[in-house]
């Protein structure tokens, strides 16, 4: 079977009835699908652009920019904007030789117009040092696009488009107009709406880009829209759901990002692609992240986790010939299946966070929810803490029903740092899912995540549920496996850049000189964004102490997280005051495979009080015997008082009350 076929249920392959007499001249030479073309002209840029061992810390927008237009054909190197959760995952993964942070050129301009001129100049510029406009800098590198970006120059995923134009060599489409927050859901003529603008896009590069396998076969919005979408299909279009717990029914949606570059606007069209398309929304710091991670991280630990009965159907999912196809492209692999998939193995994996590049989950459920073995039921908060950040392909429905909310499964792995994903916003049954086999396979000659993470051909290859988080073109594959190329950074640093290092020692001197706590602050989030865990704990323990100590324990959190330290983590969660939800998961995920053995009272009051997510009762439950043991009844009913106040609704104000 072909990498890019994907079996259809009740399709059968048929021998020939007669032996085939060879050919009396030898065949021409088999077309090269399209994906694996796509791929190839992706890994082909990669190849020809070095890049320099050395990360460039940013303050703001403008600063960003300038940094990316001094990118030439020459040389590139990733850019980040600074903050204390996604620059240091990235640092961590990517392991470079130098992280310096830049010193501010300015504030980004008000005005939309000046805006989409600063963006558009920023690519052009890093893409072809002169060029006249972004389309003449890809003529002049001989590069034709394959991908077009639809930004909003007002939008915070601007930081994205601007990477990923200057990076992938594709041209930027601006564009206003609203078609919705993530989490909506677009009507038949928003869609439309919609729809035409990426045409557009693909049409104003001039190049041909109505068929798969000729120049434009990528898009990605870079810009909130709305995930899901109703659009008025033709009955040759429609996929239906007959029976089962989730039958379709009138106004249920189907991915926005699987229904758009498609022939799909005017009478007689078929819904075929012309083009693969994903979405990036977030954050400046973060979309900048997810676009410089799938730039310049490499690409070669994967983690597979399989969460299904491998009996009837499900057995084709098994995740052990991934792995295998995976190891032969050269990948480090750990497979956990069976036993290893129950909630108890699963909450104890948690602990100190995932530390894969690629992670490749099988499970089933809700937005909120995902199965485990032996009826094990994990919810949001078990998603898992990210140690760098990771793509991950999640077979599981409705994990993209709310992508922007952090209390679903798909929306806490984007916000914990995967910087590809690709899951479903409704209901999709299995077969809209590749097998992690073929994903694998695919992934190992060079098709793109979010084609190879697609099914092609049968009737799941229709408009329908499926979507990708990320970069389109991001290839699966590692570095020796592209051609990428590492060259030294600069024996000296450029004006306005000073090494992270010289940052940590002044503030540390700082400190012991003049008893300036802001410098142990100082030193603490240059030492966090070395990815120098080792010294941030030492670090630490000098700063506990001082009036610093509350700024000091949010950023020394995670190194103490990912040394599973659960004392630590809890002494520093109470120093830091109001935990956040990423603070809160480190602290639940080292406490919850613990809590038949913790006796420490200051532990167990501290997650007491803090229940995570919208419905506060879940954790509230996971935590009741070590609560009622360690805090005594009354204690316990205290804490259930202070939930029900906060509680968002009746319903989980029941289900506190329940637990008394």
């Amino acid at each position: 079977m072909s990498a890019l076929a994907v079996p259809v249920a009740g399709a059968a392959a048929q021998a020939p009835t007669a032996p085939v007499a060879p050919p009396a001249t030898q065949p021409p030479p088999q077309e090269v699908p399209w994906p694996i073309v796509l791929g190839m002209r992706a890994a082909a840029l990669e190849r020809a652009w070095p890049v320099v061992d050395e990360v460039v810390l940013v303050p703001d927008g403008l600063t960003y920019l300038d940094e990316i237009a001094r990118w030439s054909p020459e040389a590139r190197w990733p850019v980040l904007i600074e903050d204390d959760a996604y620059a240091p995952m990235f640092v961590r993964a990517f392991k470079p030789a130098r992280v310096v942070r830049r010193a501010s050129v300015g504030a980004m301009p008000a005005d939309r117009a000046e805006r989409e001129k600063r963006i558009a100049a920023a690519a052009t510029d890093a893409f072809g040092e002169g060029a006249p406009d972004f389309l003449s800098a890809c003529r002049a590198r001989g590069a034709a696009p394959s991908m077009v970006v639809i930004a909003d120059a007002m939008d915070p995923a601007w930081t994205a488009a601007v990477a990923l134009s200057a990076g992938r060599g594709a041209p930027i489409h601006f564009t206003s107009e609203s078609y919705g927050a993530p989490d909506a859901t677009l009507d038949d003529a928003g869609f439309r709406r919609l729809a035409r603008e990426v045409e557009r896009a693909a049409a104003s590069t001039g190049l041909p880009w109505k068929g798969l396998g000729d120049a434009i076969d990528a898009f990605v919005v870079c810009r909130d829209i709305a995930w899901k979408a109703t659009p008025v299909l033709g009955d040759d279009m429609r996929l239906e759901i007959p029976s089962g717990p989730f039958p379709t029914k009138p106004g249920q949606p189907i991915a926005t990002l699987n229904a758009l570059g498609r022939h799909l606007l005017a009478p007689g069209d078929d819904g075929i692609w012309w083009a693969m398309g994903a979405g990036i929304f977030g954050p400046e710091a973060r979309s900048a992240m997810v676009a410089m991670s799938s730039l310049f991280l490499p690409r070669g630990e994967a983690w597979l986790f399989n969460g299904y009965d491998l009996n009837g159907g499900w057995k084709a999912y098994d995740t052990q010939p991934a792995a295998a196809a995976l190891e032969r492209a050269g990948f480090a692999v750990r497979n956990s299946s069976g036993d290893q998939m129950t909630l108890p193995s699963w909450r104890r994996v948690l602990m100190g966070g995932f530390d894969a590049d690629l992670v490749l989950l099988n499970t089933h459920g809700v937005a909120t929810q995902f199965g485990l073995q032996r009826g094990g039921t994990a919810n949001v908060g078990d998603v898992p803490v990210l140690a760098r950040p990771a793509a991950v392909h999640c077979l599981h429905s409705f994990s993209l029903q709310n992508p922007a909310s952090p209390d679903t499964v798909g929306g806490a792995f984007i916000a914990h740092g995967a910087y590809l994903y690709h899951g479903s916003v409704y209901e999709p049954l299995l077969s809209a899912f590749v097998t992690p086999e073929m994903f694998a396979e695919r992934a190992g000659y060079l098709v793109p995540f979010a084609a190879a993470a697609r099914v092609l051909e049968g009737p799941f290859a229709r408009p329908w549920r499926t979507a990708t988080y990320g970069d389109p073109l991001a290839l699966v594959a590692k570095p020796d496996r592209i051609g990428v190329r590492r060259v030294a950074p600069p024996a000296t640093p450029r004006e306005g850049c000073t090494p992270l290092g010289e940052i940590a020692a002044a503030g540390l001197a700082r400190f012991r000189d003049a008893g300036d706590a802001s410098g142990i602050v100082d030193a603490l989030r240059a030492l966090a964004l070395l990815g120098d865990d080792a010294k941030v704990r030492s670090v630490w323990t000098i700063a506990r102490p001082t009036e610093a100590a509350r700024d000091a324990a949010r950023l020394a959190m995670p190194a103490a997280f990912r040394a599973r330290d659960l004392d630590e983590v809890a002494a520093m969660a109470a120093v830091a005051g109001e935990p956040t939800t990423l603070e809160l998961d480190m602290l639940w995920q080292l406490a919850m495979p613990r809590l038949g053995q913790i006796d420490d009272a200051r532990i167990v009051a501290l997650l007491a009080a803090n229940p995570r997510g919208r419905d506060a009762s879940i954790d509230l439950a996971t935590v009741r015997d070590a609560a009622v043991r360690v805090l005594g009844r009354e204690a316990w009913r205290q804490a259930l008082d202070r939930a029900k106040q906060v509680a968002r609704d009746d319903g989980a104000r029941n289900r506190i009350e329940a637990l008394r």
